[in-house]
């Protein structure tokens, strides 16, 4: 009788087998991956020092001139500058941005006030030569003009301000209100799109 031999079943790997087994790896690998950037990832503090401006002030004063004559006058409780290779910023605020204003006075050619402008918050942009004025914005010109938005943008170089979003503007005989305003510095030139408002006629 020739020998009985016995082969024992080789283990199969079932799909399930695999599964679980691949799973057990890339978590394992997970981890790995997880611990590193623990340790070498960005931190909040680096974020922080990241966004530090380069510099700040407190009660600040600043003065733009153009040839000489006054420009642009800016008051705030606090400034901070910031600078990139190829942009100059300073943002200014109160020392509480929900109850104190910032503000600007615009100077025409002549050296008189155009326009002067309040908000929670402006921003500066030194080689552009414009600012942003955001938050509760309110502007005056000459004694009977007034505007109000949440958004106003000013230009040297085009000598007038926009409001890209909702608008409201006040004269002795009018008071309309729109989206994106163009006006001139004194706001005595302006257009306005989608207009609501009243109108006071002279009957005489």
């Amino acid at each position: 009788m020739l020998p009985e031999t016995y082969l024992s079943p080789t283990p199969s790997l079932t799909p399930r087998t695999l599964t679980r087994s691949t799973f057990i790896l890339l978590l394992f690998a997970v981890l790995l991956i997880g611990c590193e950037v623990h340790e070498t990832g960005v931190t909040v503090q680096t974020l922080r020092d990241d966004d530090a401006p380069a510099s700040e002030s407190w009660g600040t004063t600043m003065v733009i001139t153009e040839d000489g004559r006054n420009r642009l006058h800016m008051q705030a409780d606090y400034m901070a500058r910031y600078e990139t290779p190829d942009s100059t910023w300073m943002v200014l605020t109160g020392a509480d941005e929900l109850t104190d204003r910032v503000h600007v006075v615009i100077f025409d050619a002549e050296g008189d006030t155009s326009a002067v402008v309040s908000a929670q918050r402006i921003m500066w942009h030194e080689r552009q030569r414009r600012f942003v004025a955001r938050g509760d914005v309110q502007a005056d010109a000459g004694e009977d003009r007034h505007l109000e938005s949440e958004h106003l943008a000013w230009m040297e170089s085009r000598a007038r301000v926009t409001t890209p979003g909702f608008a409201t503007i006040r004269t002795p005989n009018e008071t309309l209100s729109g989206y994106g305003l163009d006006a001139d510095e004194n706001l005595s030139d302006f257009t306005l799109a989608r207009v609501t408002g009243t109108v006071l006629i002279d009957e005489e």
